[in-house]
């Protein structure tokens, strides 16, 4: 009796082994679901591109902020200053990556750089109408994309309040 339970165990054994998918048509299957996945994703993507929640934006204007010292990046050089941690008027010090142009600028100088946006961007249509973005602590920290093209030392009508001329600049996509 052992012998034969023992036997049918063997032949399900071997049988479960036979007629399974080969290698070719299982990498197959694994190419085209891979393939569909991408495009249900770029479909994702383009629809919320084209949603009517977000607006495609290119941020540019300039601000006015005083240098409270200049740091290095950390994550390319630990020595060589690239960044300015700044304020604003009566503000909360934030940094900006001045790139080259930090050898140029003064610690304790207060200055108008000017923005520009190496692409655009997109954002919600709640933070395109609030104008939270048109704030530069806000938006350096949010998009990279942002850097100062230039700067120049600021006069006494450049100071206070008034000192943050930001704009989006909308886009149809």
């Amino acid at each position: 009796m052992r012998r034969i339970i023992s036997a049918l165990l063997l032949l399900a054994l071997l049988l479960t082994g036979c007629g399974g998918v080969s290698k070719e048509e299982y990498a197959a299957m694994v190419q085209e679901r891979d393939a569909l996945l991408a495009e249900a994703e770029l479909q994702e993507l383009q629809a919320q591109e084209a949603s009517p929640d977000t607006v495609t934006v290119k941020v540019t204007g300039e601000f006015t902020a005083t240098v409270r010292s200049l740091i290095p990046d950390y994550v390319t050089d630990d020595k060589t200053p690239y960044m300015a941690v700044a304020t604003l008027f009566q503000s909360t010090p934030f940094t900006i990556w001045t790139g080259e142009l930090t050898k140029h600028l003064e610690e304790g100088e207060t200055y108008v750089f000017e923005v520009e946006m190496s692409r655009y961007d997109i954002i919600t249509r709640q933070e395109y109408e609030s104008g939270t973005l048109l704030n530069p602590e806000v938006a350096f920290s949010m998009y990279p994309s942002l850097y100062i093209s230039n700067f120049r030392p600021a006069e006494e009508s450049d100071w206070g309040l008034d000192s943050v001329h930001l704009a989006y600049e909308a886009c149809e996509t």
